[in-house]
C-alpha cells in the first residue's frame, strides 16, 4: 500500500467513527427483540456510567473545597477556578453554600436514564439518532446544529439538536436534569433519598419526570412500565455496587 493510499484509508476510517451516527451497525441487524433490548441497554448503560461517575468527580470535589474552612480558599488559585466553572455550569446562585450544589450534582440513577431512552429515541432507531446522535429528543433553536424536525408546525421554530457521539447526547441530558428548574422536584427528591440514606431508586425519582413528556401523566406510567418491565433497576444495583467507595450520600 502506497503512503498515499494509507493515509487516505485512515482519513476515510476516522470520518466515518467520527460522524458515525446512532447505535452500533451490528445493533440494527440483531433480529431477536430479547437480544436487541439487552444490547441497547447494556451499551447505553456503559456510557450512563462513564458521564456519572464523572458527576461523582464534582460532587467530591464541590463536598472537598466547601467543607473545609472558606476562608483559607485562594480565590486566585485553580480550585477557586473550577468553584466558578462549576458554579456556572449548574446555574448555582450561592457561591459557598454546598446544599445548592448537593442538590444539583448528583448521579441520575440508570434505571431512569435507561427507560427515557428507550422511550425517546424508540429503542435507538427513531430518526433523531440516526440522523443525530440524539436520544433524549433535545431541541435547539440553532439551525446550525440541528436538523428540522418532519411534522413541525409552521409557527414553531424548533430543530432537532445534533450531537457529535451518543456519549454527548446522554452528557446534555444529565446536565439538564441537575440543572433545569422543571426538574426541581426531581433534584428535592434525590436530596431528600440522599439525607435519608437511601439509595437512588431509578423507578421512584422517575416518577417526578411529569415535566418531560407533554403527555404528563401518561408518561410517568410508561416509565414505570419501562423500568419493571426490563427489570431495569438491577442497573441501579450494579451502579452503586461498583462505584459505591466514590458516593458521598449526603
Amino acid at each position: 500500500m502506497t503512503l498515499n493510499r494509507f493515509f487516505l484509508v485512515f482519513f476515510i476510517s476516522f470520518s466515518i467513527n467520527l460522524f458515525a451516527k446512532g447505535m452500533p451497525k451490528e445493533y440494527y441487524l440483531i433480529e431477536n427483540n430479547e437480544k436487541s433490548r439487552i444490547y441497547f441497554f447494556e451499551y447505553i448503560y456503559n456510557m450512563t456510567e462513564n458521564q456519572n461517575n464523572k458527576i461523582l468527580e464534582e460532587r467530591t470535589f464541590i463536598k472537598k473545597i466547601l467543607s473545609s474552612n472558606l476562608l483559607n480558599i485562594n480565590t486566585k488559585s485553580e480550585e477557586f477556578k473550577k468553584l466558578l466553572e462549576i458554579k456556572k455550569k449548574y446555574r448555582i446562585k450561592k457561591l459557598y453554600n454546598i446544599t445548592s450544589y448537593m442538590k444539583k450534582i448528583d448521579i441520575i440513577p440508570p434505571s431512569m436514564s435507561l427507560a427515557q431512552a428507550a422511550i425517546e429515541s424508540g429503542w435507538g432507531k427513531s430518526r433523531f439518532i440516526q440522523k443525530a446522535n440524539n436520544i433524549f429528543g433535545h431541541w435547539t433553536y440553532n439551525p446550525k446544529i440541528g436538523i428540522l424536525p418532519e411534522q413541525r408546525n409552521d409557527e414553531d421554530k424548533h430543530f432537532i439538536r445534533i450531537f457529535k457521539t451518543l456519549e454527548d447526547s446522554i452528557t446534555a441530558y444529565m446536565l439538564n436534569l441537575n440543572r433545569n428548574r422543571a426538574y426541581k422536584s426531581f433534584q428535592e427528591k434525590r436530596y431528600k433519598m440522599r439525607i435519608e440514606n437511601k439509595h437512588l431508586n431509578g423507578l421512584e425519582l422517575s416518577q417526578t419526570m411529569i415535566n418531560y413528556s407533554g403527555i404528563g401523566e401518561e408518561y410517568l406510567s410508561i416509565l414505570e412500565i419501562v423500568i419493571r418491565k426490563n427489570k431495569l433497576e438491577k442497573y441501579d444495583k450494579r451502579f452503586y455496587n461498583k462505584n459505591m467507595y466514590k458516593q458521598n450520600i449526603k
